[in-house]
């Protein structure tokens, strides 16, 4: 099957969240965020921090939650080329082959180069590792049959 498609930036940039705030570093580093700032308020109820304190930790806590929320994903949507040209896919029961509007050279990948394949509401996420996957949007495909199918091939990969 043949599916052709372009991205949306607002889907890309929540699927790029997704991914990120799904990461278990992240995860690590925002509940240690949330714990500081919670000890804080705390300590400032309990006389312990001063109200500049207080201020400052929050301030900090917000401005590494924007960092992570909105200038993170953008940085990456920015660099990626990918996001910005339009794709035209082919999948069969070997794997996927990809190539863009801008250039000829079709690139192909087998189903077994993915370690893992995750379905939101909007995106497939075909990871070939942690940090490295192509999104393929749901949007994308125009009948059920090419999406069941697509999903049956991709389910593939996670047993």
């Amino acid at each position: 099957m043949q599916l052709e498609f372009s991205y949306n930036k607002g889907d890309v940039l929540h699927a790029l969240r997704y991914h990120f705030l799904h990461r278990g570093e992240i995860k690590v580093f925002r509940n240690t965020l949330v714990i500081l700032l919670l000890a804080t308020i705390a300590g400032y109820v309990f006389n312990l921090v001063t109200p500049g304190a207080l201020s400052g930790i929050t301030i900090m806590v917000l401005l590494l939650g924007l960092v992570f929320w909105y200038l993170l994903p953008i940085s990456i949507y920015n660099k990626a080329a990918t996001f910005k040209d339009d794709i035209h896919l082919r999948y069969s029961e070997e794997g996927i082959r990809i190539s863009t509007r801008s250039s000829d050279h079709e690139r192909a990948i087998s189903w077994r180069h993915f370690s893992r394949v995750v379905e939101t509401k909007k995106f497939f996420f075909l990871y070939r590792d942690k940090k490295t996957f192509f999104l393929i949007p749901i949007s994308a495909f125009k009948t059920e049959d090419a999406y069941l199918g697509f999903k049956d091939m991709a389910e593939t990969v996670n047993t």
